[in-house]
């Protein structure tokens, strides 16, 4: 057995980082003043160390703690065989195809410890105080094959677990009790969930073989309640909502994190999102996204109550779902939930989302519909549009209409009155005297360049109207008017000129047709004049306007 412990060198080279991080893994650490670190340690610390370098050959550093842990297990069951014969330690823990026992099912099932196709879960025993399961029971589920059975026996072959497959014709019988013709056990799950937990077919009929506690397989590695489990077990298990287990869990084919799925829903996890559960509706909407595949990614919350109690959401890495019964369940997705949840979420002036994310018939952008109002999207520019302001853009035919897309958010006038909203064309203005009315055009123009709100027109009272002679338009404002043709650009008429204008010489159908300027300043040499197509107004007081050719 000495020739087993090494050999104390005359002149000790710098120690090995690989081996030093070994050592510490048994509680082995190394003395400046000590060269021998193994000198004081125990006979199970030195043999275990040097047998694990024996049995790591071929293997990588990083597997040395499951190394060490197989050995040791391996010392605890037979300890007389492995010291005489340390080749055993392997069997006792992997197992060969000649030791009786049938492989687990993640060595034959690529990695996954689940029942393979062609297979159902037909029975299981428990072995107790697993280190698989940090000391509490663990389960072993045994998966026979399918009649007519479509395996035949052989060895599984893994490098560790090379056991049998499809050769024991045996059936403990808890589970599926309504399956009469089974063939030979295919595989083995190991779990630490109570069978009648993980699968609701099994019953609490319970049989113990204590002789396979430590039997194991690289692909197993522990199961000492991962976040998913925790979660799950937290929920009330089996007996909570998300009733028994229908696929254990799993790596995601993203590789980023992992998924168990139950009767009534799934849990996921990542390392940076922790565990959280999706079901019902919510996660029937996440499937139609692609799930964690999809635009959403992983939960980030588990299912939630708004504040007003009128709807359940799901909050996601890239958006949320909402489900409100028969209103519908909607994806919320970047970049329309940040914009949704700046301005308030579904307390907002938007509420709720009525309609999933669109594309709009020219192609040119992606929108969503709210309660209040609607989000759009083109490249990197996110506009909410809503309350009064929506409703007038619909009217007026929306983005296909006059004013096309919004490149603002609704904004302050800066008069302390209303508020006006920038789109491709023109503009949309609000005040709650006067309402929503849009401008485009040259009337647009005029306006803007007359100081808009805060000009002497004030706020609009129409959109910009066909004058009815095929040549012009014209709005109206809280302090007259803007007229406009083909011919001519626009100009306000106000006051005492726009009622002569109007009640005396016939607007702009009438002699003197569409202005061609502004009334001349107050204070003007020679008096204010305003021209016309037809002659000039001249403004001499509110009741005395005179033509002037």
């Amino acid at each position: 057995m000495t020739a087993l412990l090494p050999r104390r060198a005359a002149r000790p080279a710098a120690p090995d980082p690989a081996d030093t991080a070994a050592l510490a893994e048994l509680g082995i650490h190394r003395d400046p003043a000590n060269p021998d670190p193994l000198g004081s340690a125990t006979f199970s610390q030195r043999l275990v160390h040097r047998a694990s370098g024996l049995f790591s050959k071929g293997t990588t550093r990083r597997s040395f703690l499951t190394r060490t842990a197989v050995l040791g297990s391996a010392l605890a069951v037979g300890p007389i065989d492995f010291i005489l014969k340390p080749g055993s330690a392997y069997a006792y823990t992997c197992g060969t195809c000649s030791d009786g026992w049938t492989a687990f099912c993640c060595t034959i099932n690529s990695g996954r410890n689940s029942c393979p196709p062609n297979s159902f879960v037909a029975g299981w025993w428990k072995a107790d105080n697993a280190a698989y399961c940090c000391g509490a029971a663990r389960y072993i589920i045994d998966c026979n094959a399918t009649c007519p059975t479509q395996c035949s026996c052989r060895c599984a072959g893994g490098s560790c677990d090379g056991r049998k497959t499809c050769c024991n014709q045996f059936r403990y019988g808890q589970c599926h009790t309504e399956i009469a013709c089974y063939g030979p056990v295919v595989c083995r799950v190991a779990t630490c969930t109570p069978p009648w937990r993980y699968d609701p077919s099994c019953t609490t009929s319970s049989a113990t073989d204590n002789r396979t506690v430590n039997h194991g397989a690289p692909c197993l590695g522990t199961d000492c309640g991962s976040p998913i489990d925790k979660k799950y077990k937290a929920l009330g298990g089996a007996s909570g909502f998300l009733g028994a287990v229908v696929t254990p869990e799993k790596a995601n084919s993203d590789k980023r994190g992992r998924v168990a799925r139950y009767q009534n829903g799934n849990i996921y996890w990542t390392s940076t999102t922790g565990a959280h559960e999706v079901h019902g509706a919510i996660l029937t909407e996440f499937g139609r996204q692609a799930g964690v595949n999809g635009v959403l990614k992983y939960p980030t919350s588990d299912t939630l109550t708004t504040h007003d109690e009128r709807a359940r959401y799901g909050n996601f890495e890239n958006g949320r779902i909402y489900y409100r019964g028969a209103s519908g369940t909607f994806t919320v997705p970047k970049p329309f939930f940040a914009k949704h949840e700046s301005i308030g979420g579904v307390h907002g002036f938007l509420g709720y989302p009525t309609s999933s994310v669109r594309t709009s018939q020219d192609q040119q952008s992606r929108y969503q519909n709210y309660t209040g109002g609607r989000i759009y999207v083109q490249g990197s520019r996110v506009v909410e549009i809503h309350g009064a302001v929506f409703t007038k853009h619909e009217a007026v035919q929306g983005v296909h209409g006059p004013l096309g897309y919004p490149i603002t958010d609704l904004r302050p006038a800066g008069d302390n009155r209303g508020k006006g909203q920038w789109f491709q064309h023109g503009f949309i203005w609000y005040s709650t005297a006067t309402g929503a009315h849009g401008l485009w055009g040259k009337v647009n123009d005029r306006f803007l360049s007359n100081g808009n709100v805060k000009g002497y027109l004030r706020y609009p009272t129409s959109e910009p109207t066909a004058v009815g002679d095929g040549r012009g338009t014209y709005a109206t404002f809280e302090r007259g008017r803007i007229y406009a043709s083909a011919t001519t650009d626009g100009f306000q008429v106000h006051g005492a000129v726009l009622n002569a204008y109007l009640n005396t010489y016939g607007g702009p159908q009438g002699t003197l047709g569409y202005p061609l300027s502004e009334l001349d300043p107050a204070g003007t040499s020679g008096g204010r004049y305003q021209r016309f197509e037809g002659g000039r107004l001249r403004y001499i007081s509110d009741s005395n306007v005179q033509f002037v050719p």
